[in-house]
């Protein structure tokens, strides 16, 4: 598992990605979107959790839009078209 100091991790970088550790059953990695960038309509082939750790985030499942905030955890099943707008800099946990 990598160091917790991965989640004090600053930058220029419009979207960190770092992968915290990785199972046969799944993997878990922290992204930090800096506040006004998107991460754009994609689908994923597997269901998948997110945890905010930091920040306030909208969230697009199927064009339905839901705003989460620190503390908010949301899934969401395979193949579900889903995007995010950070409205504020987000650190969020990604289990998949």
């Amino acid at each position: 598992m990598k160091s917790i100091n991965v989640l004090l991790a600053e930058g220029n970088e419009k979207i960190k990605s770092c992968a915290l550790f990785k199972t046969k059953r799944f993997d878990a990695t922290l992204l930090i979107i800096q506040q006004g960038h998107q991460v754009p309509p994609h689908t994923s082939s597997t269901h998948a959790l997110i945890l905010v750790l930091e920040g306030k985030t909208a969230f697009m499942l199927n064009d339905e839009i839901t705003v989460l905030e620190a503390g908010d955890v949301f899934t969401f099943k395979a193949n579900e078209v889903h995007a995010l707008q950070a409205l504020e800099t987000t650190r969020l946990l990604l289990v998949k």
